[in-house]
């Protein structure tokens, strides 16, 4: 009698189809307001050896910590990738610049940076490379630094002047 249960529950798990649940990346509150802007998540965004951070991360924007988030999504036309880093800001947290920017290569862990001692100096307009920020200004509010396999890029808002980045290679 025994034998047969083995037997029973051995068909029962061998039929049993196996479904996959979507990947999912970030909170449904964020993957939700990417499918607003006409994005969605970056499924495969894990996909990859070694430690990575999430593609999203709270807290960007002064203020509380739940105030504001920004993660990365993907738009598909055809067979190219666009990936966008967007910005959510709830409540009083005003934001400082346009919510969206639009991104050149696979995108890479977020978190925030804030060391008030960083300057500004190799850091470049987003869609003018050639415009710089002016020299020996510091970091007066956090940036957004996405990382991975030591690269690091840095982005920063600035009200009224837009998207600046800095692109550093680790060694």
């Amino acid at each position: 009698m025994k034998r047969l249960g083995v037997v029973l529950l051995t068909l029962v798990i061998c039929h049993t189809p196996v479904v996959a649940e979507p990947s999912v990346t970030m909170p449904e509150e964020l993957s939700a307001y990417a499918m607003s802007k006409g994005c969605e998540e970056v499924r495969d965004f894990f996909k990859r050896p070694g430690m990575v951070n999430p593609p999203y991360v709270y807290g960007y924007l002064e203020g509380r910590r739940e105030g504001s988030a920004v993660f990365w999504c993907e738009r598909r036309e055809a067979e190219n990738r666009r990936f966008r880093l967007i910005v959510i800001s709830r409540g009083k947290t005003e934001p400082r610049c346009p919510l969206m920017l639009e991104w050149q290569g696979y995108p890479r862990g977020l978190s925030i940076f804030s060391d008030r001692r960083t300057t500004l100096d190799r850091f470049v307009y987003v869609n003018d490379p050639k415009r710089r920020p002016p020299p020996n200004v510091r970091l007066t509010e956090n940036a957004i630094l996405s990382e991975y396999d030591g690269v690091q890029n840095f982005c920063i808002a600035i009200k009224e002047s837009g998207w600046f980045a800095k692109l550093t290679k680790l060694i």
